[in-house]
């Protein structure tokens, strides 16, 4: 008979940390040991960004310690959600916590969720606040407080990696420890369609489904922009919307554009996404940059310390996404541990060449090297691509330029509007058209990829 898994992640835990205490300390240690079918190991991480590290750095490591163990070797894949609580020393079997009233159905066989570890967790107390995202936070914090009485909906908005996901998660956390008789619900857009979806393949009643979503106090969904095309799953949430609102029931809502600009979704829904408060966040400017990471550094559980050159050389170098800049802290972290060494500027330039690389080739797009090279592409004057004649062969470029600045750039729809004098909804059409036109046309779409392609080598 095989081990249980909680006995093979112990054994295996305990060979990872005598191959490098520093690895244990700052990684192993925070896996759940969840189930174990077919000789592979259900391991819980905090989040996606935390599984995706673990893997490509210490994956196979964590192989070789599973290897042989019980005369099988094992094999692993991560689940999402899941805090362990970490404490000096491996403990002897895993430490069970008292189920929360809230946490969301399924979580668990027994409805207990580990906690999280303070200096993971995703709090108000955590999330570093500049000018750029001081109105998000501040939306978010008092909704937590007063769920329900004030900005209901909450719409918060922005693009990938910029701590959206963080302010969902500081709600439920600072809920569940102030109110912890509040019943709540955290989960994703793709979490509910594949919910839903299920349902409907098994030809089951969506009552279950509906009790679910409306039997909460908070409902918190993170990316709700992928409802978009999910004509049933959008006429079940449209309703379930409502009786939540009647009710007073609080509603957060993220996602990587504002309501107005998510196209294929029910315009009842686009209203009332924007009935209550819509907050866009920005990445965090060069000085909360810095502030992230020398929060990072108090947290960070090594011995040796990144110092201030080389916070300031990150905060400089990736500017894009909090999350590229917390993985190329932590690689960076964890290179200089397991060399026991300080790492100079020239080998962090070595260690995240690909990333850099990335951030300046995003950097040099912008939105006038697009309009200048479609302009020379299609042949027309900037005059006529930014004016308002509207014969075939100036508005599709005119419709190109606008598309392309929408795909490769950051741009919001009403910034893309202003360079081109037009308004979010020409622009938002044309994200819509083009790729129409290219489906139809293959010179057309010809057209595109050459131009994609010039402009990645600008």
């Amino acid at each position: 008979m095989s081990m249980d898994v909680t006995a093979i992640w112990a054994t295996a835990s305990e060979r990872l940390r005598r191959i490098n205490e520093t690895c244990y300390a700052q990684f192993v240690c925070r896996l759940v040991p969840l189930c174990c079918t077919d000789n592979e190991l259900t391991l819980g991480v905090p989040d996606d960004f935390f599984g995706e590290f673990v893997k490509a750095q210490f994956g196979d490591l964590i192989l070789q310690s599973l290897a042989g163990i019980d005369g099988v070797d094992y094999a692993y894949t991560f689940e999402a959600g899941h805090e362990a609580v970490v404490v000096p020393e491996p403990p002897k079997a895993v430490e069970k916590v008292k189920p929360r009233v809230g946490d969301p159905a399924g979580s668990s066989a027994s409805g207990a969720r580990p906690r999280m570890n303070s200096s993971y967790e995703h709090t108000f107390s955590n999330f570093v606040v500049g000018e750029e995202n001081r109105i998000a936070f501040m939306a978010a914090k008092a909704a937590a407080e007063k769920p329900g009485v004030l900005y209901n909906p909450l719409f918060l908005y922005g693009t990938n990696g910029i701590g959206k996901t963080h302010l969902l998660q500081a709600v439920a956390s600072f809920i569940r420890t102030e109110s912890p008789g509040v019943r709540i619900r955290s989960t994703t857009c793709d979490e509910l369609v594949n919910d839903f979806y299920d349902l409907l393949t098994q030809h089951k009643n969506l009552a279950d489904f509906r009790s679910a979503m409306r039997d909460v106090d908070v409902l918190l969904i993170d990316d709700i922009h992928r409802l978009a095309k999910r004509t049933q799953l959008q006429e079940e949430f449209f309703n379930v919307f409502n009786v939540l609102i009647h009710q007073q029931k609080q509603i957060i809502m993220t996602s990587d554009r504002q309501p107005c600009e998510i196209a294929d979704i029910d315009k009842r829904l686009t209203t009332r996404f924007e009935s209550g408060m819509v907050c866009e966040l920005c990445m965090p400017e060069l000085d909360a940059r810095l502030a992230m990471l020398r929060m990072w550094r108090n947290e960070a559980l090594t011995k040796t310390k990144l110092n201030d050159g080389l916070l300031d050389f990150l905060a400089q170098n990736i500017s894009s996404s909090v999350r590229r800049l917390k993985g190329a802290f932590l690689r960076l972290t964890t290179y200089s541990s397991l060399s026991g060494s300080e790492i100079t500027v020239e080998r962090a330039e070595e260690l995240l060449h690909a990333q850099i690389e990335q951030e300046i080739a995003e950097r040099n797009i912008s939105l006038e090297l697009i309009q200048r090279t479609v302009a020379s592409h299609f042949g027309i004057s900037i005059a006529d691509l930014l004016g308002e004649k509207r014969n075939k062969n100036i508005a599709e470029p005119r419709m190109v330029a606008m598309y392309l600045c929408r795909e490769l750039t950051k741009c919001s729809s009403n910034e893309i509007g202003a360079a081109f004098g037009k308004n979010h909804a020409t622009i938002l059409y044309a994200e819509k058209k083009v790729p129409q036109l290219c489906d139809k046309d293959d010179s057309m779409r010809r057209a595109v990829a050459q131009i994609k392609h010039q402009l990645s080598r600008a």
